[in-house]
């Protein structure tokens, strides 16, 4: 039962993230995004970490794609201009993705995020080893996608404003 469970928000998650993807609106798109991240709190939660799941509920999905929305609704995309499609642009970033992905997989399936024999807990990692570990090892990673984050809303801002008439 927990297997068909596991499969069918699997799926879910899936369909959501490609919807995010494909959406024809920027606010469709990321209202997709919310529940790709609900599915995934799902998934943390199936596979028994509960502290994850909330986490990526209440930070990604409740703070984060929020935020997004803002500027999506505050910049008003829909009213630009029309793109031209292109198609071989769609290919090359279709691929790319495809290779960063299998990359990505590749990477954490042979990977080793925390020493078992120190731990003494194998499948298990608690609030307390958790947070330690993110306030200690892993500060600066977090910093630097804060700042990360910071220069895509500043650049989605600069990208998707109006160019003034007498600028040429």
């Amino acid at each position: 039962m927990r297997e068909w469970l596991f499969t069918g928000v699997g799926i879910f998650t899936i369909a959501m993230a490609m919807a995010v993807v494909f959406a024809k609106s920027a606010v469709y798109s990321a209202f997709s995004l919310i529940l790709t991240l609900f599915g995934l709190a799902t998934l943390f939660l199936l596979w028994g970490n509960g502290f994850l799941a909330s986490l990526q509920v209440l930070i990604y999905a409740g703070a984060i794609v929020v935020l997004f929305v803002f500027v999506v609704m505050l910049l008003d995309i829909s009213k630009g201009r029309a793109q031209t499609p292109r198609p071989l642009l769609g290919i090359v970033g279709g691929t790319a993705t495809w290779l960063f992905s299998l990359l990505l997989l590749r990477t954490l399936n042979h990977a080793r995020f925390f020493n078992a024999a120190v731990s003494g807990q194998a499948h298990r990692m608690d609030m307390r080893v958790l947070s330690k570990l993110l306030f200690t090892d892993y500060l600066w990673p977090f910093e630097v996608l804060s700042l990360f984050l910071l220069a895509l809303i500043v650049a989605i801002f600069i990208l998707a404003k109006p160019e003034e008439e007498g600028k040429a």
